[in-house]
């Protein structure tokens, strides 16, 4: 410890030695704490051992404000919960409409913060374990959906092309651009990337000679929990990318063109980004989405549209009705398979009639290399399969 006398030294180090256990005391469970103080001593623990991303604290963080903290089990001893507290919680989520995957937030929170008690052996047992597979199979029960709703959400091919038109829209007076950012959605459109890869790459990583990507980062805001640093809200993270593989695509002639005009409309050097805003500054993932949503007000939707998220679930189903394989198709978006199948591809096929829209499934494509290994192929004759 470094100090002008004795004394600065030997009061720094008793500073240190405060704060230090401080933070030592937030992570100790004790008999008497609430639910709520459980699960945010587990978070904090957490923190302190670099388990979550930013973004994930700031995630966890608002299931144990507003999905835990609010409610009567928020209040609860942490020794008193049962089983069927953890039941009437969940019950009252539901009643409260909120969604299936918020409510299994809050399950998850729980349990986390009880099995790590019980790992740590501060208390006896974990209400939450008792009791979590007959609630997961009843908020499975709540996503089933009738024969008019989608199973994944994407835009039809009558609405894609809106979308696509609506982007490159001109002002009729002085013939420039509607949107500043048009061309960015056309690219998460013809890529899939997330919207955090798209904001995170530079001019290095498009080798426009061979239509190559290289996708190897990601960005994404979190809470600025260093006021001193910052006097801003929120900070932008840079990290790798979500599932932490780099990749390289093969863009398609579409994706080469909207990185060509994006170029001519904001030209940089190798270093520069690729997403910039009019001042040079970088676009962050809430920009990008106040963009779209504004785009998407301007499109002739039959159905409400939002997110960005159905891009690159339209992307993904598209590829799928190409014939491309779910294995190929989740190393294209960097997912898993598990992922790419359940989120990520519609088997439904939106069909426009008037003013309603009707889910179909489409009759199964047949294959003609199908048709001819069924014909051509001895049963049993592996050497001549591919």
């Amino acid at each position: 410890m470094v100090g002008d006398t004795k004394a600065i030294c030997v009061k720094r180090m008793k500073e240190k030695e405060q704060a230090l256990n401080k933070r030592n005391s937030r992570v100790i469970v004790k008999d008497y704490d609430m639910v709520e103080e459980l699960c945010q001593r587990h978070l904090d623990f957490q923190v302190m051992n670099n388990e979550l991303k930013p973004k994930s604290i700031d995630r966890r963080e608002d299931t144990i404000r507003n999905q835990i903290e609010k409610y009567p089990i928020g209040k609860m001893q942490i020794q008193a919960v049962n089983p069927a507290d953890v039941e009437d919680h969940i019950s009252t989520l539901i009643k409260k409409n909120l969604s299936v995957s918020t409510i299994k937030k809050s399950l998850d929170v729980m349990n986390a913060a009880y099995e790590w008690a019980v790992l740590r052996t501060e208390i006896d047992y974990n209400p939450v374990a008792q009791i979590k597979k007959s609630i997961v199979k009843r908020l499975s029960k709540l996503e089933s959906k009738n024969a008019a709703e989608a199973d994944v959400i994407v835009l039809s091919e009558e609405e894609e092309e809106l979308f696509l038109q609506e982007t490159v829209r001109t002002n009729a007076n002085n013939g420039e651009y509607k949107y500043a950012g048009g061309w960015y959605g056309r690219l998460l459109l013809h890529t899939g990337m997330r919207v955090g890869e798209l904001i995170s790459l530079t001019w290095k990583d498009f080798n426009e000679e061979k239509g190559l990507l290289t996708i190897d980062k990601n960005t994404s805001l979190a809470r600025n929990r260093s006021k001193s640093q910052s006097e801003k809200k929120y900070l932008s993270n840079k990290g790798t990318t979500k599932n932490q593989k780099a990749r390289i695509i093969q863009l398609f002639p579409e994706a080469i063109d909207d990185l060509n005009n994006i170029r001519e409309l904001n030209p940089g050097k190798p270093n520069d980004l690729i997403c910039r805003t009019k001042t040079g500054g970088q676009y962050t993932d809430t920009m990008m989405e106040h963009l779209m949503s504004t785009i998407y007000k301007h499109v002739d939707f039959v159905n409400e549209v939002s997110g960005l998220h159905i891009l690159r679930r339209t992307f993904a189903t598209r590829m799928h009705e190409n014939g491309a394989s779910v294995k190929e198709i989740a190393a294209y978006i960097g997912d898993l398979e598990s992922t790419t199948l359940r989120y990520y591809i519609a088997v439904r096929k939106k069909v426009v009639m008037g003013n309603e829209v009707t889910q179909v499934v489409p009759m199964p494509k047949i294959r003609n290399n199908d048709l001819n290994e069924k014909k051509n192929v001895p049963a049993g004759n592996k050497d001549i399969q591919e």
